[in-house]
């Protein structure tokens, strides 16, 4: 696990809030190919651009577009992972933590799981369609939140919470 710094997460954190309102995203699961075509960037599947190792890259094109490049052989739940930790690379610069943190912020936006009550790795994994590992990571930050009583504390996240009321309170009901 990478070593938090508290700044970096805080500025990862807003621009996943950010994030999810410019794209006027209102529902779980996130799509990550329409986010990162709403920031003008293409995603591909391709083995050959990939090194050893590689889920995905980001390619800046001499043309000046920018593509997300990610693993064709890999699970969906990874694929979407890695599109929006690319993502976060373009938007937020070079910092490992702070792509991570941005992803799992757009993909598991810790005040909608609260608003449906999904504290489970099992839940958040089914309605978030993350991998297991993902969720359970999440499920204990969101462990750590519940504890401090720290939902909703934020402009962005009380914007984010408004706009997915309507699927808030869909998912209370069923």
């Amino acid at each position: 696990m990478i070593k938090m710094d508290y700044g970096i997460y805080k500025n990862a954190r807003n621009a996943s809030w950010q994030c999810l309102i410019d794209c006027g995203v209102s529902e779980l699961p996130v799509k990550p190919v329409q986010i990162a075509d709403h920031y003008g960037i293409a995603c591909k599947e391709s083995e050959e651009l990939l090194s050893n190792g590689e889920s995905g890259k980001l390619i800046r094109r001499e043309s000046g577009k920018v593509q997300i490049i990610v693993r064709p052989t890999d699970v969906v739940q990874r694929k979407r992972f890695t599109i929006l930790h690319e993502l976060g690379h373009y938007l937020l610069g070079e910092s490992e933590y702070s792509a991570e943190r941005f992803a799992v912020g757009v993909l598991m936006p810790a005040c909608v799981l609260w608003g449906v009550g999904a504290f489970t790795p099992e839940s958040i994994s089914q309605i978030c369609n993350v991998s297991q590992q993902a969720a359970q990571r999440r499920s204990e930050r969101m462990r750590i939140l519940r504890e401090r009583n720290k939902f909703l504390t934020h402009p962005l996240e009380r914007q984010v919470y408004g706009q997915f009321q309507k699927f808030i309170k869909l998912k209370q009901k069923s």
